[in-house]
């Protein structure tokens, strides 16, 4: 593939972009091709060192803020005529209460994550603190006699081993659902990515 039909396929995938965003990545891409081949490398094989097109699309696509490809998405094909400004006002009173409610759907998963991430940390931090405590206050049992420091000291140093137990769990859970968290992210932003031939 030589250079101007990688160009133009790259703009062909990105035209849901606003133009100067386009013509930003075209000539980026653009200037690394000619500094590769400046370099001695053929033009076919710089090309194909850069990889397949559409994958170049979609990493562009979803590093691209969310705003901007919902603009994107929701902007008409044809502009905004008067028919298409008639029918987005009549049918606000229908869409603009259900876009509001998926919004905060959404955030209201995110915020449970984050909850539930704090919740797992809070409860280690709470089993380490009745650990130190427990051992304290065993070491001044003394004078209550041997069998309630052995006591103390055995049960402050299990919630310490359990602190260490549940740090390493909370860890992978908080790693687990901050990867799901990712994960919706870019499935809620592929559904604002055109699709070919959209």
């Amino acid at each position: 593939m030589t250079k101007e039909v990688f160009l133009r396929e790259l703009a062909r995938g990105l035209q849901q972009l606003p133009a100067e965003e386009v013509q930003r990545q075209k000539a980026y891409y653009a200037e690394m091709l000619e500094d590769m081949m400046e370099d001695g490398i053929p033009e076919e094989d710089a090309v194909a060192k850069l990889g397949d097109v559409s994958g170049i699309v979609e990493e562009i696509l979803q590093d691209t803020p969310l705003p901007v490809l919902v603009k994107s998405k929701i902007r008409p094909k044809k502009g905004w005529t008067v028919s298409a400004v008639v029918v987005a006002v009549l049918g606000a009173p229908l869409w603009i209460p259900l876009v509001l409610t998926a919004a905060l759907l959404v955030f209201s998963v995110f915020l449970a994550m984050g909850a539930v991430i704090v919740a797992a940390f809070a409860m280690v931090f709470a089993l380490a603190v009745a650990g130190l405590v427990i051992l304290f206050r065993g070491v001044t049992l003394f004078t209550w006699g041997g069998s309630y420091v052995a006591f103390s000291l055995g049960c402050g140093l299990l919630l310490l081993g359990l602190t260490c137990l549940s740090f390493l769990g909370a860890k992978y859970a908080a790693a687990g659902l901050w990867r799901s968290g990712k994960w919706l992210f870019r499935a809620i932003k592929g559904m604002f990515i055109a699709k070919e031939g959209e």
